[in-house]
């Protein structure tokens, strides 16, 4: 039996517990996130939510050899991990058109659906790329020095690099 990317999305976020989670659940199976690819990797059907399951995996395993070799790191919650990671390329549901203003879209997607992101959390999701133009913006440094920010970003470029299918 094949494993169900989109059955263990929707698992995980709503273990999450966090107020209007289902909006977003929602959200993500009438706008494709399931079914479209992403954009200029994991560029099947599907491959959508393949880099958003695979990023999350990612970032739990970094966090945790993050904190075997440095038990003084800040702790990172997993329910933060989870919704950073999944939903960083929520705006990628109608396929990338302008790579600029990537993460911000995505934000705003979730701040219309009603759900609140933690301060951290709004920077892993908006920064998740790191663009050049978005060094000038006041949060930038923020984003830099967040943990769960810098998790999501090194988890979203491994993810990239990674195949269908790819062991994590």
């Amino acid at each position: 039996m094949r494993f169900d990317v989109k059955q263990a999305i929707i698992d995980r976020l709503r273990a999450t517990k966090r107020e209007n989670i289902d909006s977003v659940v929602d959200y993500m199976e009438n706008n494709g996130f399931f079914t479209y690819h992403c954009h200029r990797h994991h560029h099947y059907d599907g491959g959508l939510a393949d880099h958003a399951w695979q990023t999350y995996q990612v970032a739990m395993r970094l966090n945790a050899e993050r904190c075997a070799s440095n038990p003084e790191a800040p702790v990172l919650d997993d329910d933060s991990i989870a919704i950073a990671a999944l939903l960083h390329d929520l705006c990628d549901c109608f396929g990338l058109r302008d790579i600029s203003g990537h993460g911000r879209r995505s934000a705003r997607i979730l701040k219309t659906l009603g759900f609140k992101l933690t301060f951290e959390e709004f920077l892993a999701i908006r920064f998740h790329m790191r663009s050049h133009r978005s060094k000038g913006h006041f949060l930038y440094n923020d984003a830099l020095n967040s943990p769960l920010a810098q998790l999501v970003y090194n988890s979203d470029r491994k993810s990239a690099s990674l195949k269908r299918g790819s062991e994590i």
